[in-house]
């Protein structure tokens, strides 16, 4: 196994970001104090970032800086709405420009002693490795639907978890799968006190994050196999236009009840309800679905693009 030597300690590392974000030195004259060359300062600079030793936070009033987000505002009776303007090239750029927006938003959204809760998919993923290191004091983080059979970095415990470290907050992960074969061993596992209790605690959240799906056959319950596309279908006739925390809502916010809620283990939508939620959204095929989380009284908070905004308002 190859070893990598010469890695720069993090007291190295600190000292040259002092120099540079701190002091006000160039990285010419950072180079030249510690006797080292520019491109090392840079890899430095850059390793700091890596190592959490600094964090760069933006400042997300820009987002504010928009009608758009007024209207919304007003319009769903939000606290506060982050709107991206429309100057990304395709979906994907749009997405990571809504979640590196929401990932800087985050810290301003949490309070010392809050306990947030984290659901799961493609948005919070993203989101999560952009969170800025910036500590919140005696902050809990708790995942808000267990875990997957797909082990891929979208999954909820990988969200919590970074999300958590991020911001130097207790990770409190959800031990538990997604879903269960049967609604009998589902009300067996509930049964027992271990697992009752961490269900329970899910009431502690006063604030969580989040973002919605559809109930199209590309959906993230499908893809992790937390249902079958009958089952979807089954909703869908009782309404459901999307899937938040793994639980479904029709067009007006509404709870769709079904026999897969037996089997899940997820946030209670009434108590996620009564959580200060931040919807993170992107896309126009969101449109319905946000629409829908807002109806139903979910967000205090919101991020999204400018073309979903405008979608939503438009149906509205």
């Amino acid at each position: 196994m190859k070893i990598r030597a010469n890695q720069p300690t993090d007291r190295l590392i600190s000292e040259i970001a002092w120099l540079y974000y701190i002091k006000g030195l160039t990285q010419g004259e950072v180079a030249k104090k510690k006797e080292l060359s520019r491109p090392t300062v840079m890899s430095y600079l850059k390793l700091a970032k890596n190592r959490g030793i600094v964090s760069i936070k933006l400042d997300p009033v820009h987002g504010r800086m928009n009608d758009i987000a007024d209207q919304m505002q007003e319009r769903f009776n939000l606290k506060t709405v982050y709107v991206i303007a429309d100057e990304q090239e395709g979906d994907l750029e749009t997405l990571e420009a809504v979640c590196e927006l929401a990932a800087h938003v985050i810290p301003d959204f949490l309070d010392p002693n809050d306990q947030l809760g984290v659901s799961w998919g493609q948005t919070l993923s993203i989101m999560a490795d952009m969170v800025p290191f910036i500590p919140i004091p005696g902050l809990v983080v708790r995942q808000l639907i267990g875990s997957m059979a797909n082990p891929m970095v979208m999954s909820a415990e990988n969200c919590t978890t970074e999300i958590a470290r991020r911001l130097n907050a207790k990770c409190v992960n959800l031990n538990l799968p997604a879903v269960c074969s049967n609604v009998k061993l589902a009300v067996a596992m509930r049964s027992e006190h271990i697992i009752s209790q961490q269900l329970e605690r899910l009431r502690d959240c006063n604030k969580a994050v989040y973002s919605v799906s559809t109930c199209t056959p590309d959906t993230h319950v499908i893809r992790f196999k937390v249902g079958t596309r009958e089952e979807l279908k089954a909703y869908e006739k009782r309404g459901a236009v999307c899937n938040l925390a793994g639980r479904f809502l029709d067009a007006g916010g509404n709870a769709v009840n079904g026999e897969l809620d037996d089997r899940l283990f997820s946030v209670q939508l009434r108590d996620l309800r009564r959580m200060k939620g931040m919807l993170v959204v992107s896309g126009m095929n969101k449109a319905t679905p946000a629409l829908s989380v807002l109806r139903g009284g979910y967000a205090e908070c919101m991020v999204l693009d400018e073309k979903l905004a405008k979608a939503i308002l438009k149906i509205a």
